[in-house]
């Protein structure tokens, strides 16, 4: 017997926009960058773009822990996929897919509660 379909929710939908919106232009921006020598030379321009890129990195540290600790809560297949994902994709498209699939999961979980309830 095979589960029930799931249905899609508009936090689903919403999730999911983002998610492709993050990859196309966090992506498309990252296609013009001249690689590490010249990400490291406009870092060394100024004290903002350091402080930007050191916010963002302690902003994605408890995030993806975030992400990881939420997927084996969950069940969810693969919980350390996100920690090598953040890596080479933008956070802008990693972080909306993970919220994305953990309410696939949401809603597996409370499927499966429902019809639990059902059968008893």
């Amino acid at each position: 017997m095979s589960a029930p379909a799931l249905p899609v929710t508009k936090l689903q939908i919403f999730w999911g926009f983002w998610s492709i919106i993050g990859l196309g232009v966090v992506g498309w921006a990252s296609l013009h960058i001249g690689g590490t020598a010249a990400m490291l030379d406009d870092l060394s321009h100024g004290w903002g773009a350091l402080a930007i890129a050191l916010d963002l990195l302690f902003v994605a540290i408890p995030v993806v822990a975030f992400m990881v600790i939420e997927s084996q809560r969950l069940g969810m297949r693969w919980p350390w996929i996100w920690v090598p994902l953040i890596l080479p994709l933008p956070g802008a498209f990693v972080i909306p897919l993970f919220f994305l699939l953990r309410e696939r999961a949401l809603l597996r979980i409370a499927s499966r509660q429902h019809s639990a309830k059902g059968n008893a």
